[in-house]
């Protein structure tokens, strides 16, 4: 560590002196701060106090969101200079874009909106952006000030220096309120934002927007941790953390009003430790981890009175993968007695039981991984759930409930020595299941009423990869099952089948390449990539008529009730698209701009949990046209 710092000191060393030693500083009273050096210098070459505006901070080094890097920094109050000594003058200071910055915290996203349809008659056209920057009086207003003011570099012509300065126009002038609460017209551009003052002298009737100033008051939204987002009926259910309460039990109507702490469990600002969500009987099942001391399962109406404690099970219980299986959910949980074994609950302590000690005493029947962890993959099929377990006698199997004792059966009889993967219902008396023993895996039909099974396709197992598995993904669609099968090479490719080991084949994919699969509407979508490596967005297939394009980007999608939502992720946000019906094209409805590293958790296609600048992560209501935040839960 010291040897880092003292490295971390020698590079600002090299670069402070540029703008901290030099001889001349100008002091400004009006704000208190001072400028010197590259800044100073830069200031006064492309406009100074007009352009710029005072010094709001000091000449310090900073973190660049969107670089990830740190530079020397200096706020003003209508810019932020960041100096970047890598780079020949004068583009060794960088303009940050404030401009966009400032509209991206009111979740505008300057590229999706509306372009203007072309040139105006006497307005400078922006075709990269789409907008005209114009006059308002005989020869005034934001063209005039545009093409008068630009960086002082002497290779660029007239219309790259006002470029450099001040960026693209973001927007159409429209009638805003600014900082000192004027209603003004405004344009806003990439690093400034103009402001139209009709009633101030020639000289002062463009104005730029305190875009600094403002940068530097905009209060960051604190996170409310939303989690485990669950849908019953027209109720979502979810922890979140509110600031005062902990993270605890919610419940929304996706009104404001309507959203509110269903009860706190541990009370104080801890967490009441409720980490697994299962829609049941008009209300929720949860597991709770009393920090390790005791494992619980509780359940929840939506009402205090109507939250009450199910079972506790001590505190090497570790409840995990509920699902929801007719009117309770299934679960697997270590009770002290019999192992993880698969459970059954209805909300009530009646209600709560073992449904088989598959795995005879302590011994656990779920199934295990190589890093320590088990998984569990539930397939519904025939009113009940399909899923995998193993038993020392027999291996691991194919088990099937409909949340009874008495109808929880073994289903398949495959090698014991085998393991199983994953598991897909092709219709309500079939399964395909994927079997791996030794160095290959098979591909399975399975049919639930009496086990017969019939090898479908099998595949070489590969060794050299972190996940070896040569199968993944099954997915029912049309009445097939599709998966996408990885060679020793790399390559990937398409698979389907109708469970015949005859009609178990590769579709056409007209040079493509299989990278998602995704069912919604019982249609088949596929995320294609080309064969050079290039991304050719979502297609929707059927073994009939083949490939069509749905969308070139390469969106994260989902089924919704109508048709398709999707998720495009950029710097700084999310775009959301939705599509009025099956295979109709998704069409860009609103984006959220924040510190986005991951799609939006998600209940259906209504709610969703999304960061934003402006609130942190709350929770969000598609309402079929648009985006809106439901609640700031943690102001």
């Amino acid at each position: 560590m010291k040897r880092w710092m003292l490295l971390f000191l020698i590079v600002v060393s090299l670069v402070l002196p540029q703008a901290s030693s030099a001889a001349e500083q100008q002091c400004f009273e009006q704000t208190g701060f001072c400028t010197d050096g590259r800044f100073l210098e830069y200031w006064r070459q492309n406009g100074g106090l007009e352009v710029f505006g005072y010094p709001l901070s000091t000449i310090e080094i900073v973190y660049n969101q969107d670089s990830q890097m740190h530079f020397l920094t200096q706020q003003f109050e209508r810019a932020r200079f960041e100096l970047h000594p890598e780079f020949a003058a004068p583009y060794d200071m960088l303009l940050g874009r404030l401009g966009d910055d400032l509209l991206r915290y009111r979740n505008i996203d300057s590229a999706m909106l509306p372009r203007e349809a072309g040139a105006k008659a006497g307005c400078l056209w922006f075709e990269t952006t789409g907008h005209n920057v114009c006059n308002q009086a005989n020869g005034l207003g934001f063209m005039s000030y545009w093409q008068n003011h630009g960086l002082n570099d002497p290779k660029l012509d007239a219309f790259g220096r006002s470029l450099q300065l001040f960026g693209y126009p973001l927007t159409e002038p429209a009638i805003e309120t600014n900082a000192n609460g004027d209603s003004v017209l405004t344009q806003h551009f990439e690093r400034a934002r103009f402001e139209w003052h009709p009633n101030q002298s020639d000289q002062f009737k463009v104005l730029l927007g305190l875009v600094g100033k403002e940068s530097q008051q905009l209060v960051y939204g604190e996170s409310s941790s939303l989690s485990e987002l669950t849908l019953v009926n027209n109720t979502l259910f979810f922890t979140a953390d509110d600031g005062v309460h902990g993270r605890e039990l919610w419940k929304s109507d996706g009104t404001e009003a309507g959203t509110s702490l269903v009860k706190d469990l541990k009370v104080g600002a801890e967490w009441s430790g409720i980490y697994e969500l299962a829609a049941v009987n008009q209300g929720v099942i949860f597991a709770v981890n009393k920090q390790d001391k005791d494992y619980q399962l509780w359940f929840s109406d939506g009402t205090e009175a109507g939250t009450r404690l199910i079972k506790s099970f001590g505190p090497n219980a570790k409840i995990n993968n509920l699902k929801t299986l007719g009117n309770g959910s299934i679960f697997w949980v270590n009770d002290a007695v019999h192992g993880i074994e698969p459970w059954y609950s209805n909300g009530t302590e009646t209600g709560t039981y073992l449904l088989s000690d598959i795995n005879p005493g302590l011994a656990d029947s779920a199934v295990y991984n190589n890093y320590g962890s088990y998984w569990v993959d539930y397939a519904p099929i025939a009113g009940g759930m399909a899923f995998f377990a193993q038993n020392i006698q027999i291996g691991n199997q194919i088990w099937w409930t409909d949340g009874s004792i008495a109808n929880t059966r073994q289903v398949s009889r495959l090698d014991k020595s085998g393991g199983m993967l994953e598991l897909e219902a092709l219709d309500e008396q079939h399964l395909i299941a994927t079997s791996y023993q030794n160095t290959t895996m098979g591909v399975w039909n399975i049919t639930l009423a009496t086990g017969e099974q019939q090898l479908l396709a099998s595949y070489l197992i590969i060794a050299t990869t972190r996940n070896p598995a040569p199968v993944v993904q099954l997915t029912q669609a049309g009445g097939m099952v599709y998966y996408l099968s990885k060679t020793q090479n790399g390559t990937i490719t398409l698979w389907q089948t109708n469970g015949q080991a005859s009609q178990t084949i590769q579709p056409n994919l007209q040079g493509y390449k299989a990278e998602n699969l995704l069912a919604a509407n019982d249609q088949l979508y596929v995320k294609l990539i080309s064969s050079h490596g290039i991304q050719a967005g979502w297609w929707y297939f059927d073994s009939s008529k083949g490939l069509t394009q749905l969308t070139p980007l390469p969106l994260r999608i989902q089924a919704s009730n109508n048709g398709l939502l999707g998720w495009e992720s950029i710097a700084g946000g999310l775009r959301f698209y939705s599509s009025n019906g099956p295979n109709q094209a998704l069409r860009y409805r609103s984006s959220v701009m924040g510190k986005q590293t991951s799609f939006p958790d998600t209940a259906n296609d209504r709610f969703f949990a999304i960061p934003s600048f402006q609130y942190g992560t709350e929770l969000w209501y598609n309402d079929g046209s648009t985006l809106r935040m439901v609640k700031d839960i943690h102001p």
